[in-house]
This record gives structure tokens, sequence and C-alpha cells, in this order.
């Protein structure tokens, strides 16, 4: 499939690292394989915990990421131009969302279904690559945010909470996740 011009300036203008890793002809491929979304502010992209097809490219506009705990949302962050969206469910293989993702704004996205994408992944070493770098480097990114985020959505409510006397503390376990990047230079 040929993709359209505009869309093709639009991603390397939104994603220069990858698309000067792709090269200009492995671009065309990428984007010739989506197909372009326009969405309203308000609209939900990704459902926490329902099935999810497809990698979503972010070429305009601001999405939330929140999960949902105890019947209560809890915003994780925001997404923007420049990012991809469902990556846990393509590289995990469960194909189920791990958040939730509504348009803040109304946004532009280029949609990649996950036959399309398991499709250039077996046939071009090169967008395989390519791809698979910045998915990985964008999860970890995601995972440090996280991480600081739940240690200090964990710290106010400590700071909230007091134990009774002789009460074992409320969060008696260990913050895993923190502890794992606290270890990790450089983070």
């Amino acid at each position: 499939m040929t993709a359209r011009p505009e869309l093709i300036e639009e991603f390397k203008r939104r994603f220069p690292g990858l698309a000067g890793q792709l090269g200009a002809r492995n671009v065309e491929v990428l984007v010739g394989a989506t197909t372009a979304l326009e969405l309203p502010a308000g609209r939900k992209v990704i459902r926490d915990r329902m099935p999810v097809d497809s990698l979503y490219i972010v070429l305009d506009g601001e999405l939330i990421i929140s999960v949902e705990e105890n019947k209560k949302a809890i915003r994780l962050g925001h997404v923007g131009p420049g990012q991809l969206l469902g990556e846990v469910s393509v590289l995990s293989g469960e194909l189920l969302a791990s958040s939730t993702v509504e348009s803040k704004t109304p946004v532009k996205l280029l949609r990649l279904r996950h036959e399309k994408f398991g499709e250039l992944i077996a046939t071009n070493y090169d967008v395989a690559n390519a791809l698979l770098k910045e998915l990985v480097g964008m999860l970890a990114d995601r995972l440090r945010i996280s991480a600081k985020s739940f240690s200090e959505h964990a710290a106010s409510d400590a700071a909230h909470h007091t134990d009774a006397p002789g009460e074992a503390p409320a969060n008696p376990g260990q913050n895993w996740l923190k502890s794992f990047f606290d270890r990790v230079p450089g983070t």
C-alpha cells in the first residue's frame, strides 16, 4: 500500500530519530502499512484490560493514560506527538491493554494493526530492528516514569495515613519496582 506523502512528512517531523534509522524507503513502507485516524477529545482509544489489536503512532494531540484500581482512575501520565501507544500488548503478545488511553484534545494517529506489525517484523529486518528498538526504549522510559509516579503516590498515601498503635503498617511489602530502579545506574 502506498503511503500519502503528507503522512510520511508528518511522521518524519514527529519521529525524526526513528525516521532516520528507517531511511526514506522504510518510512514509506511503515506508514503505508498504517491507517490514519482523527479522533475528537474525550474518545477512549484503548481501555484497560480490554483487547487491543493495534499499535498507535501519535502524530498530533494529547492523550491521558490511566489505570483503574478499586473503581478509581489513577492517572499515570500523558502521551503526545512523537510517541507510541499499545506497545505492551504487541510486545507481550497478550493483546490486552495495560491501561486506558483517552484523547484529551483532538488527536491524529496512525494505526498499525498487529497483523501488519507482525508482517513487517517478519519480512523487513530494517523496519523490525528500528521499530523494536524504539518500542523497547519507550517502554523502559515509561516504566521508569511509572515507578516514580507510583512511589510518589505511595508516599502521599503514607503521609495521609497513620496506623493505630500496635497496628501493622497498611503497606508492609517492599516496592520492588522502586528498589529495582534505585539500583539501576543512571536512572
